[in-house]
């Protein structure tokens, strides 16, 4: 009888360890962070400019996902263009994105007159956002997290905007096609398609009450 059991050894499967199950992602991004960070451009010894500038960086990211890299490569035509539209939505050429995807971009009430602000004086040519200046203004002037023991980054705005869309319920298709972001299957490729109006409309029946100030 042990011999059988002995023989038998090689194809019996050991019990499978249990794996310890992935977090959710510990960088939680809240309101008053990116007020505090807000709020501390605004305190710097900046020029006025470049306040202007930074702050409104800050809310464009987080009031749209955009990657900064992506942010960073917008012009102030296409800012102007879409300030001119009824509803003012934003247009990201595929040449500006990391995923090579042309893709609509809401422009929230409470953002608008600082992007107005920064056309008065600007040239059509010219890129909108001073990407690389406000990273390294933000790495000397480090901002900590509220719920998380690190410094806020850049990147991090986008991260705001996906965390709060899940809160206010806006999770659906046209989340991830202003973000640009869980796009790249069959069924994106084969029959998604979006209006500007329909982007916009569905954006701010979720985020028509989020203010800077919330």
């Amino acid at each position: 009888m042990q011999q059988s059991i002995l023989a038998l050894l090689p194809f019996i499967e050991k019990p499978k360890i249990a794996k310890e199950r992935k977090m959710l992602t510990s960088r939680i991004i809240i309101d008053s962070d990116i007020q505090r960070l807000v709020r501390a451009i605004d305190n710097s010894t900046l020029p006025n400019h470049k306040k202007l500038n930074y702050k409104t960086f800050t809310l464009f990211l987080a009031y749209t996902g955009q990657r900064p890299e992506t942010a960073a490569r917008i012009t102030v035509k296409q800012v102007r263009d879409a300030l001119k539209q009824d509803p003012p939505v934003l247009t990201v050429k595929a040449s500006q994105d990391k995923i090579r995807l042309e893709h609509y971009v809401p422009l929230h009430p409470v953002i608008i007159p600082f992007l107005q602000k920064i056309i008065e004086k600007r040239k059509d040519t010219e890129t909108f956002f001073q990407h690389e200046y406000f990273s390294r203004w933000l790495k000397k002037n480090s901002i900590s997290l509220s719920k998380t023991d690190d410094k806020i980054l850049v990147k991090d705005m986008r991260k705001y905007f996906e965390q709060k869309s899940d809160e206010v319920g806006f999770t659906d298709a046209n989340k991830n096609f202003i973000m640009s972001h869980g796009v790249s299957s069959i069924n994106w490729q084969s029959y998604k398609q979006f209006l500007p109006e329909n982007v916009y409309k569905r954006y701010m029946e979720c985020w028509n009450l989020i203010s800077r100030r919330n």
